[in-house]
């Protein structure tokens, strides 16, 4: 009877010696992700200034929008993804709420997502998915039932986040159908 290593139940597949693997593996970057609030604003807009920057009136308008987002107005949300200080911004995903008549009511919209510049692709791609699944976990909360994403927004940073699948009006939808409530 052939030797198994003993925390498994299966044969070891053709040409694996049943040893682990030397090469070490990549740690997962460790994201953190948080609604933005109105007290954040000087700081993303300092950050957003390093990030992208713009005219002045241009930097004025998107700094009236970004308020809007940030006080939670119920127009969207302002997601920021940080590292482990909250002041240290490495993404911002922007969502704006829009009426739907196909989905027959709000859907969360993010059109932009904007990233420090330098950042390698591999923690960019784990901000996008935290900050996707903590806008479907805010819109599941808030009764929004939708979410969806631009296709250049997901295409640049290596497809749709889990969750996500085309949707016939070119973007990318999830579903936010809330959880069972269970009284008693």
């Amino acid at each position: 009877m052939p030797a198994y290593p003993p925390d498994s139940q299966d044969p070891p597949l053709p040409g694996d010696s049943g040893s682990p693997d030397a090469t070490p593996l990549q740690p997962m970057p460790q994201v953190w992700v948080r609604a933005g609030q109105s007290a954040d604003g000087a700081m993303l807009e300092a950050w957003l200034a390093a990030v992208q920057p713009v005219p002045v009136p241009a930097a004025r308008a998107r700094r009236l929008m970004l308020d809007e987002l940030l006080a939670q107005s119920g127009r969207g949300i302002c997601l920021l993804a940080h590292g482990a200080a909250s002041d240290d911004v490495l993404a911002c995903l922007p969502v704006a709420l829009v009426p739907s008549l196909e989905l027959a009511g709000l859907a969360a919209l993010a059109t932009e997502w904007w990233v420090r510049p330098g950042l390698d692709a591999g923690m960019a791609r784990a901000c996008l998915d935290a900050s996707c699944a903590t806008l479907a976990d805010w819109g599941r909360a808030h009764g929004i039932r939708h979410a969806l994403l631009a296709p250049a927004l997901a295409g640049a940073h290596g497809g749709a986040p889990p969750g996500f699948a085309p949707h016939a009006g070119g973007m990318w939808l999830r579903s936010l159908v809330p959880a069972a409530k269970v009284l008693g």
